[in-house]
Parts: structure tokens; sequence; C-alpha cells
């Protein structure tokens, strides 16, 4: 597996021009605030965790406020498209209201259709 990483960043051009990191261009650190309590949310996907919990749980389905820094988070055994959906309309929405934006990685499964509908349906920036 080592070859196999080695050779591939080898031929990475990407890897080629950023490896060092004295060579990676500077970016400026944006930070994230929010007005009041449960406007603004950020949403992460931790796993998959090797060892699954004794009901097969292998990943963790987390959600931060960036005022209050309130965590809802909700183990599952995979992280699909509308598992997300219904954990943002059931933990988010309904138990605290609609929020004005929800920031997410470039996860497939943060950046469905099904999530595109909810944010569109409640004006919710994403």
């Amino acid at each position: 597996m080592e070859y196999d990483c080695c050779k591939f960043v080898l031929k990475c051009h990407k890897c080629q021009v950023h490896g060092d990191l004295i060579r990676v261009p500077p970016h400026e650190l944006n930070a994230m605030s929010s007005p009041w309590p449960f406007v603004a949310w950020g949403m992460y996907v931790i796993g998959p965790i090797e060892s699954a919990a004794s009901n097969g749980h292998r990943f963790i389905l987390v959600a931060i406020d960036y005022f209050t820094k309130w965590v809802e988070a909700a183990s599952y055994k995979s992280v699909t498209k509308k598992v997300v959906a219904d954990f943002v309309r059931n933990n988010l929405i309904c138990r605290f209201g609609v929020p004005e934006s929800i920031i997410t990685d470039n996860g497939a499964n943060l950046n469905s259709h099904l999530m595109r509908e909810i944010c569109e349906q409640f004006k919710i920036t994403h």
C-alpha cells in the first residue's frame, strides 16, 4: 500500500506543487460567527469507525451551532442522503427552528438533491 501511495503522489500534479508546506499558497482564515443562537450550523460525518458499536453503527452525523457550540449527534450504520435529510428535519428544524445557514463539506451525502430541496423549502443557505 505504501508503494501505491508513493506512486500516486509522484504522478499527482497538486501533490508535487504543494507537497512541501513552504510552497503552499497562504490562505486567509475566516472566523465563523453567528449573530444569535441556532442560526448557523456546521454539519460533519465522522467515520467509518473501525470498532462498530454493538448495534452495528459505524458513522456519527454531527451538527454544531456556531453561536452556542451546542452539538447534536446521532450514530448510524450508514449515512445516506435520506438519513442526512431526516437528521436536519428532525434534529435541527423541529427542535431549534429553521436556521439561516447550514455549512457542510463537499460530501455527496451532505450535498444531495434532498438536502437542496429542504434548503429551498425552508429558505436555508447551504
